[in-house]
């Protein structure tokens, strides 16, 4: 059993992330999740995550890379207090995974990685806790 603190904010970054409208655009996507007016002072396109010229195609015509990125941006533009992150560098460039691992570090919350990803368990700065099956 898990309990939290009322006003918590947790972030959980899927590895398999699912849009429930494919045909939204991240625009729109977006704006639904964070309302008109977070989503206008935190820009999606300021986040970096996602190209200005895909921010009105179907999310269901990005890539499965592009999806994740859009799902990262949301999380971030609300930052939580913890933030799971379930295979963080799956379908990720190298350069963005890169960022991506660098930002972790200077994360000001808590942060929980659940990777088979050696580069990024081998440049992991934070405490490693290693499960095993029994």
């Amino acid at each position: 059993t898990v309990g939290r603190r009322r006003g918590l904010r947790v972030g959980l970054l899927e590895q398999d992330v699912r849009f429930p409208d494919p045909a939204a655009s991240p625009r729109a996507v977006y704006e639904a999740a964070l309302g008109e007016r977070r989503a206008e002072s935190v820009p999606l396109v300021g986040l970096g995550l996602i190209a200005p010229r895909d921010l009105d195609r179907p999310v269901g015509a990005l890539s499965v890379g592009q999806q994740r990125r859009l799902a990262l941006a949301l999380i971030l533009a609300r930052p939580p207090h913890l933030f799971l992150l379930d295979e963080p560098t799956n379908h990720l460039s190298l350069a963005l995974a890169t960022e991506l691992e660098e930002a972790l570090g200077g994360y000001p919350g808590a942060v929980v990685v659940a990777s088979h990803d050696r580069w990024l368990r081998a440049r992991w700065d934070g405490e490693e806790i290693a499960l095993r099956a029994a």
